[in-house]
Order: structure tokens, then sequence, then C-alpha cells
């Protein structure tokens, strides 16, 4: 989204970091203990593995160690330029360090039920955000994410250089540092030959984040709302395509896992003319489908975007979202069980037309549930965790 109001949001904000040793050792850390703190268990099946040119490729450009110490890459880790792109990767990774631990408690106690009786999670608006729902729900069978922004294609190190490693940098900061992606700025970085999509940067957060990598592979959805991989006519479908599959695991397990990103147009407009996309929806099985929504931009507020939103409701159920996703009006309070958590008492002054009294009411009149972690555009974070009700439940 075009976030020009981010530099007012966090000026005079201080991020104090530790010596570059320390973030270093916090890196290593989280790295040995995400498999013991989040839920994901080994599952039975063949021994998955990871394509080890690749996930080589992702280490190097996200500034880890490689591991294999013969070839190009371990040489260039050892140059100057790249040391300090590591440096400032380990700075840039250390802010989600300090709410890490803070997101994983927070998804043990508040999300247990979603995480352990659903298989997919649906993510609109979300770009290419992969970290922040794969922490809150770090055992979906399948993420599936909705930006605007290119899908692009796996990472290929060309020409390294103190001017690519910031492209590396500048695109991975936002999130780790504010909870979003500043679509404006995203178009800046991804117009270049470095990284020509969020492919790139979801390899990176995977990498940093201990998964590994089976395969990046183009798709398509058909009209009956299946992804497949080859075109109408038998070919191959190629690397510009718009939709992506990322087959991954989690260093330690054997959980297969598969992450698709879709670039494409939600408003009505853009979904009423795609056939594939409302077929796909249409097939989710809404018993095992749970939706994550933030920093949307007030979109489903308005009459342009009703389409994605009443598909949402029709065929999830479960959702969580900031005040950003889907009006509070909009859920049927004898269907939805919701809690709430955070704060809320008015949106950013960017988003002032879009105030929601009846959910200012809801908060100052229930028990909202507090967080001590930033998410969303505002100071005050909130989240809104909604279930949907059993038949015979009251």
């Amino acid at each position: 989204m075009d976030i020009k109001y981010v530099m007012l949001l966090v000026a005079g904000m201080v991020l104090t970091f530790s010596s570059c040793e320390q973030k270093k050792q916090n890196a290593k850390i989280i790295a040995t203990e995400l498999p013991d703190n989040d839920s994901i268990q080994k599952a039975n099946g063949p021994k998955l593995v990871a394509d080890e040119k690749l996930n080589e490729a992702v280490r190097f450009v996200a500034g880890m160690p490689v591991e294999h110490k013969e070839g190009k890459l371990y040489g260039l880790t050892q140059t100057a330029e790249w040391k300090e792109h590591s440096k400032n990767m380990d700075q840039i990774w250390n802010s989600f360090l300090q709410s890490a631990p803070k997101v994983m408690a927070f998804s043990q106690s508040e999300l247990g039920e979603v995480n352990s009786q659903y298989k997919t999670l649906f993510y609109p608006f979300g770009g290419p955000d992969y970290l922040f729902p794969n922490t809150f729900f770090p055992d979906m069978d399948t993420y599936f994410l909705i930006g605007l922004e290119r899908a692009g294609s796996a990472v290929k190190v060309k020409h390294p250089s103190a001017a690519t490693y910031r492209l590396y940098q500048n695109a991975v900061s936002d999130i780790l540092n504010l909870s979003f992606f500043r679509t404006k700025d995203m178009k800046v970085e991804l117009s270049n030959d470095t990284i020509d999509g969020v492919v790139p940067i979801i390899s990176m957060l995977m990498a940093r984040s201990g998964r590994r990598i089976i395969s990046i592979e183009h798709k398509r959805i058909n009209n009956e709302g299946e992804i497949v991989s080859t075109n109408e006519d038998g070919t191959p479908v190629n690397d510009r395509s718009k939709l992506v599959e990322i087959k991954f695991f989690k260093q330690g397990t054997n959980k297969l896992q598969t992450l698709y990103f879709l670039s494409t147009d939600l408003s009505n407009g853009g979904l009423s003319g795609n056939k594939p996309l409302m077929a796909y929806i249409d097939k989710l099985d809404n018993a095992t489908t749970a939706c994550f929504i933030k920093s949307a931009s007030y979109l489903m507020h308005t009459t342009y975007f009703s389409m994605i939103r009443d598909a949402i409701l029709t065929h999830v159920s479960a959702i969580m979202q900031d005040d950003s996703g889907i009006p509070w009006r909009f859920y049927d309070q004898s269907k939805w069980n919701i809690q709430l958590y955070g704060s809320f008492s008015e949106p950013i002054s960017m988003f002032e037309k879009y105030p929601q009294p009846d959910l200012r009411d809801a908060y100052q009149t229930s028990q909202p549930k507090p967080i001590n972690f930033r998410i969303g555009y505002a100071r005050q974070s909130n989240l809104q965790l909604s279930i949907l009700k059993k038949q015979g439940e009251e």
C-alpha cells in the first residue's frame, strides 16, 4: 500500500542495537530455538530434501554464511562488501528478533485452535509478507498470499556489489522494522534486474527464519480453480506467470509446507474478470481455511472491494485481522465468536475517514486482551480474532 505517512509515523523512534557480535549471537539463537518454540511437528513420509544450490544463493543475499566452503559464493563472503552487507542484514533482522518471541507466545496462547485444526491460510493484500503469517500460524499446509507486486523468480546472484546488497537490505527492512511493506517503495525496489519480484524477498525471510526451500515453480490457476503447471496447450508455465509456488520445510522437521504468491488486483473490477481465482476461492474448505488481514489500507471498507470481502466471509471460518481489514459492521455477532486484542480508538490521520465508532464501542464495552508487540499502522496495535460458530452453538 502507498504509505506516505510512514516517515511521520516512525519519526522520533529510536532503535537500540547491541554490538555487532551480539546481533550475530541473537541471529544464531533464533535460528536454533525456533523449532522448539513453535508447534511444527515432524511429519511421516520420505525425508524432505532442500535444493542446496538455491538455498546457498538465498543465504548469500540474506547475509548469512553459506554452507559449502568451495565455489564462488564462499569466496564472495570473504569480501569487505559482503561482510558489511551481512552486518547490515543482522541489524535489520535484529528488529524482528525483538518482537518474535512475543508474537510466538501470542500464537501459542491465543491461536492454538486455529493452528491445530486449520490447513490453509488465505492472506489477501499481503504482498511479500511471509514472516508474520508464518510466525502467527506456523503449522499451515498452505499459505496463499496475494498482492499487486510482481511474482518474480528464484534468487540469482548476478553482479554482487555494495549497491546491489543495499537493494536486498532495503527490500526487507520495512517488514522487519514496521510490520508492513510500503507499496510506493516496493515499486522502486522491484524495478531492477537484481530483485525482479517478491520471490527473492520471501526467500530471504524464509532463510532467516530457519526454513529450507525445496523448489520454486511458476504455476497458474485454471478455470476450475485448480493450480496447474501447464498452459492450456500443454506447454509449461513460464517464469513470467503471476502465480509462484514455493515448497519448503522448517529445518529440523519433515513437514512439507507450500506458499503461493499471486500477483493480481482484488478490486471488484479485477476480481469480477478473474474466473480462475474466484473458482479457487469457491473451492476452499471453509472448515479448515483461515484468513489473515493486516495493513490493508482499509480497502474492504469501500464498495470497490466488496467482492473479496464477501468471499472471505463466505469461504473461511477463522479470521485474524487489524482494524484495516473487514469493517466491524459486517461481522454478524450471532454467527461469529470474536475476541478483541490490544486497543483501538481511531485510525491514524491518513485513514481518518474510516473511524469505525462501532468497533471503538466494542473495545470500550468488552474486555480486550493486551498485546505486547507492534503490528499494523497504529502505535497502539489492535487485532480481532473471529471464529465462525459451529451449528447449534450460542
